[in-house]
């Protein structure tokens, strides 16, 4: 009688394979973007002429106007489309779209504005965030499984991290690599905010503001000036 593997094995089984796939894909230990270049090359000139989308996440106050300042320098002609992700009561961010978006007119173009629940509201008790982080989580999971953007541009606001880690587990399924770029808030002077020391492990490119921060974190990018 052949004797099938305990649960026990199963399981570690499992997790083994779980973490030598996040040692493939995780951009902290720099393999997830050699692998993802050398699976795409001989593609590289089909996928060139594109339409790219661009997913945005925005957050309130600060956030909001620091990401208005960093959209002046992406190139919409590429990214002909955008994925706003907005939190359902931030009115500020949906204003900012309206200026941004308002205005334009060339043809083919299109964006979408996501409304997800926060995942954690300002003053917040720890007891209540598992609650609200769920319900984030899988509308951000709708979001970006429906829209699959060619890159998420994020800055800081707590849903950026259900938005990077979702965009992670794509990655690990296999179902679509979207490559998360973080841009740490110009008040962030001497050390990360609490999302930022998240997404250190998660993003793929991790830009900085303050020439201190790039000693203290070796994956970061020192860009002055941003915004």
């Amino acid at each position: 009688m052949i004797q099938l593997p305990s649960l026990s094995a199963v399981a570690a089984f499992i997790a083994a394979a779980l973490l030598v796939r996040l040692y493939f894909v995780l951009p902290m230990f720099g393999r997830s973007s050699r692998a993802l270049s050398s699976r795409r090359k001989g593609k590289a000139v089909a996928r060139a002429q594109a339409n790219k989308m661009l997913c945005v996440v925005l957050g309130s106050g600060g956030h909001t106007a620091e990401m208005m300042r960093l959209l002046q320098g992406v190139d919409f002609s590429r990214y002909t489309r955008r994925l706003y992700v907005v939190s359902d009561c931030d009115v500020l961010s949906l204003d900012q779209i309206g200026l941004v978006e308002g205005g334009r007119s060339i043809q083919n173009e299109e964006y979408y504005v996501g409304r997800v629940p926060r995942s954690r509201k300002v003053g917040q008790s720890w007891k209540s965030t598992p609650a609200s982080f769920a319900r984030c989580l899988l509308s951000v999971t709708s979001l970006l499984y429906n829209h699959r953007p060619d890159a998420i541009l994020c800055n800081g606001p707590a849903n950026c991290v259900v938005v990077g880690a979702v965009a992670m587990l794509l990655r690990i399924i296999g179902i679509k690599h979207i490559p998360v770029i973080y841009v740490e808030s110009f008040a962030r002077v001497h050390s990360l905010s609490l999302s930022g020391r998240i997404l250190y492990l998660l993003a793929d490119r991790f830009v900085v503001q303050w020439p201190g921060l790039v000693r203290k974190y070796p994956r970061a990018e020192y860009i002055p000036h941003l915004v």
